[in-house]
């Protein structure tokens, strides 16, 4: 343990060293009032808005205007440009936008179902950073036929439709624009009371037809990212209302399982939700069915770790952004399984955002665990952009205790260079179901990198160190018992004018010892791709793996037609290679369509030949078919029909009403036929569910 704990040391010596780097040099430009990003003034009105996206309401007359979107692909000002305006009250946030089209006609306007993004549609997208710390944000989005979607995004970066809220929304498609209006309870919102506040916002726009995306406030190295948002100013809020936005939403489900025998089970539950302050709210859930969340995807992939899988179920994904990270996790939702309550609370409090999460029921990794856990994550800000983050879980099973501690941080040492770091150790004393240990050690984990990033460059190198357990219970760690450096480069140049739309290369390498010193995993993998301007994308890879003891190796060929129009778009890809000593070609193929408004269907079809070292050859393939139909705007039906060579074969049916408003009734019916098993598991479940606001 010392042996390994010692490897530990250059990334902890990094970390310290850039630290005090970071710190010193926290001070940013970007509060300075005169910074170079566009600022624009709310009005403070005491006038109602109709939300109609008809922009006339008096008050849109007085309110600045702001426009001057810069192109993505040339830097240029957009050829059809767009118009903002905000307005405010003491419970509201008013948003109207302007998009100009001298080709109205070949508008992109086709889904209307809610919280889904606008795959092939028009779109504007909204980005609010009311506690201006620069790393994080909500997201508001709206295409030409005023469907809503909502999202937000945390300061690791990841971006996630999880984050719903209600708000109101209406578009209008005119003769030389398409317009909106939005009207956002400031309740919904973390926000501060306090008069003389700068938020950080930005605008997006992404026009199908020309295949261009717009920005209001443009950087052109990451110009989604908050840190580069622009000022919208004028915001007296000490005297706005606070809102609890108590809800309360009972429910009721039957399942029942056909197989061979029939089973029914009726259960109650119920969440209730309300914000504590302006800017902390709670959740809470007894008993919880997650019986109609989708199904997750198949995949035949070729894989020497655990898989990664999504979080789907409401509960566990709103706050999720402050616990995400690129690959290690220490707080993995998925562990939970079988759920008796839970209770959540997240927010910001001054400098700080937090999430607190403890759950009581089933927890699964390798052998399962029943008792109760408690996760806390805090990130503070530091200076502009930076922040300073702390980790602890607690779980105490009846098979015993897992404790994981951690540290980690984000900085900014200019506007191209930044450092980030994590440190984390563990304690676990684990019992399987025979009462013997499996587990009773400290563990240990150490992380850091250095990173430059200036369009067209991004070059990286890190340092990660993990030792031979460090895998906590409710922890996602691909891999154990690594220490040693990765490196990364890309170079990513986008045109106008040029042949081509964009252009990529990539290039990266990890080198990896285990605690014995032995080469535990050596990888060097290339890419590079282009989009030319007739819409077709090309793309070619080659990875050469070493993941001891076997070699790995993989090129594949990557074809993408009509690459920039969703529903048209078609991509096709052969790959070949070796993994642990079989040969193989893959050959994958997939495709959007919509053969009406409202039914969009994916397609996706992989088959793969393998050799076996033995000369043995075997076929494996996945068909799969997703596709959603909307019979109105609050009736839908959604389907997954997978099925694999290995005879596991999957149907799920998953029909959605709100019958009347803020009540929903589910039906869902699922499918599986398993590997070795001649008989198809068959489930009907139901559910109804209010919430009481």
């Amino acid at each position: 343990m010392a042996t390994e704990a010692s490897r530990l040391r250059p990334c902890i010596i990094l970390c310290s060293a850039i630290l005090s780097l970071g710190i010193a040099g926290r001070g940013l430009a970007h509060d300075d009032p005169n910074a170079t990003v566009p600022a624009l003034r709310a009005l403070k009105v005491n006038s109602p808005l109709t939300v109609d996206g008809v922009l006339n309401e008096p008050f849109w007359q007085e309110t600045q205007v702001g426009t001057d979107f810069t192109d993505t692909r040339s830097g240029q000002p957009a050829d059809q440009q767009t118009t903002i305006r905000v307005a405010y009250t003491r419970t509201h946030l008013y948003i109207a936008v302007e998009c100009f089209d001298d080709r109205i006609d070949q508008i992109h306007a086709t889904e209307r179902r809610e919280d889904r993004f606008f795959r092939g549609d028009d779109w504007v997208e909204i980005h609010l950073d009311p506690a201006h710390t620069h790393n994080s944000k909500y997201a508001f989005f709206s295409n030409p036929l005023g469907t809503r979607v909502d999202a937000s995004e945390g300061p690791s970066g990841s971006f996630s439709t999880s984050w719903s809220a209600e708000w109101d929304l209406a578009a209008k498609i005119l003769e030389d624009r398409w317009a909106f209006e939005m009207s956002i309870p400031l309740s919904i919102l973390n926000i501060q009371q306090a008069d003389g506040q700068v938020w950080g916002i930005n605008f997006t726009r992404n026009l199908v037809r020309t295949d261009v995306t717009s920005f209001w406030s443009y950087n052109q190295t990451d110009y989604f990212k908050p840190r580069h948002f622009g000022h919208l100013t004028g915001l007296d809020l000490a005297d706005s209302e606070f809102d609890r936005n108590l809800e309360v939403t009972p429910y009721v489900t039957s399942r029942t399982d056909f197989n061979g025998h029939t089973d029914t089970e009726l259960e109650t539950g119920g969440d209730v939700s309300f914000r504590l302050t302006p800017s902390i709210t709670s959740s809470w859930t007894v008993n919880p069915d997650f019986a109609q969340v989708e199904a997750d995807a198949d995949t035949i992939e070729l894989r020497d770790t655990e898989r990664f899988l999504p979080e789907k179920r409401l509960f566990f994904r709103e706050g999720e952004e402050l616990f995400r990270a690129r690959s290690d996790l220490l707080y993995y939702s998925r562990r939970f399984t079988d759920i008796d309550a839970g209770a959540r609370v997240s927010g910001e409090w001054k400098d700080n955002k937090f999430a607190f999460i403890n759950v009581y029921g089933n927890v699964v990794r390798d052998d399962s665990y029943y008792g109760n856990s408690s996760v806390f994550r805090v990130l503070r800000n530091v200076g502009e952009k930076s922040s300073i983050g702390l980790h602890a879980s607690d779980s105490a099973f009846k098979e015993g205790r897992s404790q994981v501690i951690g540290q980690d941080g984000r900085f900014y040492l200019n506007d191209d260079w930044r450092f980030r770091y994590q440190l984390a150790g563990s304690d676990e004393q684990l019992e399987d179901s025979d009462g013997e240990t499996t587990k009773d050690r400290d563990d240990y984990y150490g992380y850091g990198s250095v990173t430059y990033e200036r369009y067209p460059w991004e070059i990286g190198v890190s340092y990660r160190g993990i030792t031979e357990d460090f895998d906590p219970v409710l922890g996602f760690i691909p891999r154990r018992d690594i220490f040693g450096p990765s490196f990364r480069s890309i170079y990513n140049i986008r045109s106008a004018e040029a042949w081509y739309k964009s252009f990529f290369i990539y290039f990266g390498t990890e080198y990896y010892e285990d605690g014995d010193h032995d080469t535990a995993l050596r990888d060097y993998s290339g890419r590079t791709g282009v989009t030319l301007q007739n819409d077709i994308g090309l793309e070619v890879g080659h990875s050469d793996d070493y993941h001891a003891p076997y070699d790995n190796r993989r090129t594949n060929l990557e074809l993408e037609l009509w690459d920039s129009d969703y529903w048209r778009s078609m991509d096709i890809e052969w790959s070949f290679g070796t993994f642990e000593e079989t040969d193989y070609d893959e050959l994958g193929f997939r495709k959007h369509f919509k053969p009406l408004e409202r039914w969009p269907i994916r397609y996706e079809y992989v088959i793969r030949f393998e050799e076996e070292p033995d000369g043995d050859e075997d076929t494996i393939w996945l068909n799969r078919v997703v596709f959603d139909y909307f019979f109105s705007n609050v009736m839908w039906i959604k389907s997954s029909i997978q099925h694999r060579s290995t005879d596991v074969h999957n149907i799920s049916v998953i029909y959605g009403w709100e019958f009347i408003k803020d009540a929903h009734f589910y039906l869902v019916y699922n499918g599986l036929q398993e590997e070795d098993e001649p008989d198809t598991n068959h489930s009907l479940f139901v559910k109804m569910a209010y919430t009481f606001r």
